[in-house]
């Protein structure tokens, strides 16, 4: 019994300790993905729709590589809907459509900034 308490104690705080730093990547990795789409959104307003094209492709590849790791961390349900809506922006880009574009950007804006909100330890998300 004496051991117990400090065990119970040191696993709360991993816990805790893990919790704050996969919120801290979400946040990071999700401001980067923002980041790059309010360059593809100037693109499109000003109807620059190679380089709108570029930057999707260009976004397309490095949440291939982020996807990964938030597979980890978030439910994959939230992933295939952030999935499917580029896939559907870079088709918009494709058919040069501006308002279906920005439609689509600001679903996925929505999207990137939602995940780490939700994933955030707080007493309403724990409840």
């Amino acid at each position: 019994m004496k051991h117990v308490i400090p065990l119970i104690a040191a696993i709360t705080v991993l816990i805790i300790l893990v919790d704050v730093a996969s919120y801290n990547y979400l946040y990071t990795s999700s401001n980067s993905m923002e980041k790059k789409l309010e360059v593809i959104e100037q693109n499109i307003k000003s109807e620059k729709w190679m380089s709108a094209k570029t930057n999707a492709d260009d976004l397309e590849k490095t949440w291939g590589k982020v996807s990964n790791k938030w597979a980890i961390l978030v439910e994959h349900r939230e992933i295939d809907d952030i999935d499917m809506s580029l896939s559907k922006l870079k088709s918009f880009i494709e058919t040069k459509d501006k308002d279906l574009s920005l439609s689509e950007l600001k679903t996925l804006k929505e999207l990137y900034s939602h995940i780490p909100s939700n994933e955030k330890l707080t007493l309403e998300n724990i409840l």
